[in-house]
C-alpha cells in the first residue's frame, strides 16, 4: 500500500508538474476529448491519493456514515437501526456498495468511493457544459474545478459527505436536462429518468431538494412551450414526469410502511431536518457568503476566479449584442435559478459547514463555462489568455504550498505513514471494547465517537450513533431521547461506552451530557451492565451475562 508522510516533497512536485501539463492538454483543441478526460480524472486521483489512503477519518461525519453502512448491512431497515439525522438513507446504503465487491468498511473504502461520486459529477457537469458551451470552453471549466478538488488540503471537499450522493443524482439530471432541450420530441423515458433521478435527491440530502426543484420547473416549462408538441404529447411527458418525480418516494415510504419505521421516518428525519437550525436568519447567512467561501479555503480562489470569467464573458456579450431566443431561459434562466436556489440552500441553517460549498459546483462550473464561450467567440481572445489565467489559478496552490512548508505546516496532513498496512488502528478504547464485544455484535456509544464503531467493525446498537441531539437543548430532545432508550433495550449492546469527556467532540462535561441524564437509561444501565473502568478518559460498560460469560 503506497504510504505518505506529513512532507511528501517529490510526490507534491511530481503531481504539481502534471498540473502545468494539464494546462497544455486543456488549451490544445487537437487532444482527444477521451485522453482530455482520461488525463483529467487520473490527475484528481493522484492529487487526492494521500488523502484516499489515510486510514483514518477526516471529519467526523465519515464514521458515522460508515457505521451506518455497516449496520445496514446486518439489519437493512433504515430508521429502524439507523437514523443519519441531516444526511440521508442513500449516503448510508450507498457505502455497502463496495463491500459487495470485498472492500472492507473503512476509511480508505470510503475516501475512494468519494473520489469516485465526485469523478462522476466532473464527468456529467463536463457532458451538460459541452452540449451548452461548447467542448473547449467545458474543458476551460473542468481544469480549475479538477485543480481545487486535488490540490485542496480542506478536508470537507476530500471525505466522504452527505452531499455526494445528492449531487450525482443533480448532476445527472443537469445532464439529461441538457439532451431534452436538444431534442425535438423528447423521449418519454428520457424525461421519466430525470424524474425518478429528482425524486432520490431528497433522500440523499433534504437539503438539495430546492435545486431538484429547480431542475423540475425547467423541465415542465421546456415541455409545456413546444410549439411543435400538441397538448396530448405535453400532457404525457409532463405525466411521466411527475410519475417518475413520486416512484422512489412513494416505493421507500410504503418500504418504511411495511417494516412500521414510518412514523420514525416523518418525525426524525422530516419533521427533525425542518426544525434543524430553524432560528437562522436567512439574510444574515447570505450577507456571510464571502465569510462563508473563505471558510472553503481554495474555494474561494474558484468562486472568485469564476466570478471574473463570468463578468467579462458578460461584457463581451453584450457588446456582441447578443439576440434572446428560446435558449437563453432554458441555459441562462436555468443557470442563474440554480445558483440562487444553491445559495438559498446552503445558507439556510446557518451552519456554514463548508461540503454544504459542493451544492455550488454546478453552477460554478456553468458559469465559468459560459465566461470561457464568450470569450472565446470572441475574434480578441488569444491563445495565450486561457493560458495565463489558468497558470496564475495554479500558482497561487504553489505559492501557498511554500509558504505553508516555510511556516513548518504540513503539506499533507494526512500521513499514513505509520498506519502499519490497510486495518483501521486501534485506540486504547477500542482495544478494551475488543476485549468484551466481538465485530458484528452490538455497540452503543455516547457521545461523538463514531470511529469506535468502525475501530471495532461493531454495528450500533440505537439508530442515532451520535448523541447531540439527545444532548442539547432542542425542540425534539425528548423525542430522541426516548427513541435512544427504546432502542437501547432492544438491542441490549453487549458493551456501552460513555465517550463524553476529553476525547470526545462537542460534549465534553459529564455531569451535564453524560448518559445519566437520561434517567431511564441511568437506570438500565446500572441494573444490566458492569463498570469495566474509564480508558482514556471514556467510560465502558459491560453486559453483566457478557462479564459473567468471561469470568
Amino acid at each position: 500500500m503506497p504510504h505518505f508522510d506529513t512532507n511528501p516533497t517529490l510526490y507534491w512536485l511530481a503531481v504539481y508538474v502534471l498540473c502545468w501539463g494539464m494546462i497544455w492538454l486543456t488549451v490544445r483543441s487537437a487532444v482527444d476529448k477521451r485522453v482530455f478526460l482520461a488525463s483529467a480524472f487520473l490527475l484528481l486521483f493522484l492529487l487526492r491519493l494521500p488523502s484516499i489512503v489515510f486510514d483514518s477519518e477526516i471529519n467526523p461525519d465519515e464514521s458515522q456514515m460508515i457505521t451506518q453502512a455497516l449496520t445496514l448491512r446486518s439489519d437493512p431497515v433504515y430508521f429502524r437501526s439507523v437514523d443519519g439525522t441531516t444526511g440521508g438513507p442513500l449516503d448510508s446504503y450507498f457505502l455497502i456498495v463496495p463491500s459487495l465487491f470485498g472492500l472492507p468498511f473503512d476509511y480508505i473504502t470510503a475516501h475512494l468511493t468519494a473520489f469516485g461520486l465526485v469523478a462522476l459529477c466532473l464527468w456529467f457537469l463536463f457532458r451538460t457544459a459541452s452540449l451548452w458551451f461548447g467542448e473547449g470552453a467545458a474543458r476551460l471549466a473542468l481544469t480549475p474545478m479538477v485543480f481545487m478538488l486535488g490540490l485542496t488540503q480542506n478536508g470537507d471537499f476530500l471525505h466522504y459527505n452527505s452531499e455526494l450522493i445528492a449531487l450525482l443524482l443533480l448532476s445527472g439530471s443537469y445532464y439529461l436536462y441538457a439532451l431534452v432541450i436538444r431534442q425535438p420530441s423528447p423521449s418519454l423515458g428520457r424525461v421519466a429518468l430525470i424524474g425518478l433521478l429528482l425524486g432520490m435527491v431528497p433522500f440523499g440530502k433534504l437539503q438539495a431538494v430546492p435545486l431538484a426543484a429547480v431542475v423540475g420547473l425547467f423541465v415542465g416549462l421546456d415541455l409545456l412551450t413546444r410549439p411543435n408538441l400538441n397538448v396530448s404529447a405535453k400532457a404525457a411527458r409532463i405525466g411521466v414526469l411527475v410519475l417518475g418525480g413520486i416512484t422512489f418516494p412513494l416505493v421507500f415510504v410504503l418500504l418504511t410502511w411495511i417494516n412500521s419505521v414510518y412514523n420514525d421516518f416523518v418525525t426524525f428525519y422530516i419533521i427533525g431536518n425542518f426544525r434543524y437550525a430553524n432560528d437562522s436568519n436567512q439574510l444574515v447567512s447570505l450577507l456571510r457568503l464571502p465569510i462563508f467561501f473563505e471558510k472553503g479555503s481554495e474555494f474561494d480562489w474558484l468562486v472568485k476566479l469564476t466570478g471574473l470569467i463570468w463578468l467579462v464573458g458578460v461584457v463581451v456579450a453584450l457588446r456582441r449584442r447578443i439576440q434572446a431566443n428560446r435558449s437563453l431561459w432554458q441555459v441562462g434562466g436555468f443557470v442563474g435559478v440554480l445558483l440562487v436556489a444553491t445559495l438559498i440552500a446552503i445558507t439556510r441553517t446557518g451552519s456554514e459547514y463548508v461540503h454544504y460549498l459542493y451544492f455550488l459546483t454546478g453552477p460554478l462550473f456553468f458559469l465559468l463555462a459560459y465566461g470561457w464561450q464568450q470569450l472565446r467567440l470572441s475574434n480578441q481572445m488569444a491563445q495565450w489568455f486561457p493560458i495565463g489565467v489558468l497558470s496564475i489559478y495554479l500558482l497561487l496552490f504553489g505559492i501557498q504550498a511554500v509558504q505553508r512548508y516555510r511556516q513548518g505546516i504540513a503539506l499533507n496532513p494526512y500521513s499514513s505513514e505509520g498506519q502499519g498496512g490497510w486495518a483501521v488502528q486501534q485506540s486504547p478504547v477500542s482495544k478494551e471494547i475488543r476485549k468484551y464485544g466481538r465485530p458484528g455484535e452490538k455497540l452503543a456509544v455516547w457521545g461523538w465517537r463514531c470511529d469506535y464503531y468502525v475501530q471495532t467493525q461493531m454495528p450500533q446498537g440505537v439508530a442515532e450513533n451520535h448523541t447531540i441531539r439527545s444532548t442539547f437543548a432542542h425542540p425534539m430532545r425528548d423525542d430522541y431521547q426516548r427513541r435512544y432508550v427504546k432502542d437501547f433495550k432492544r438491542s441490549k449492546p453487549a458493551v456501552f461506552v460513555d465517550a463524553v469527556g476529553s476525547q470526545n467532540l462537542w460534549m465534553t462535561d459529564r455531569n451535564s451530557q453524560g448518559h445519566e441524564i437520561i434517567g431511564p437509561l441511568r437506570q438500565f444501565v446500572a441494573t444490566n451492565y458492569h463498570y469495566a473502568g474509564l480508558v482514556n478518559d471514556t467510560r465502558i460498560y459491560v453486559r453483566n451475562d457478557r462479564v459473567a460469560a468471561l469470568k
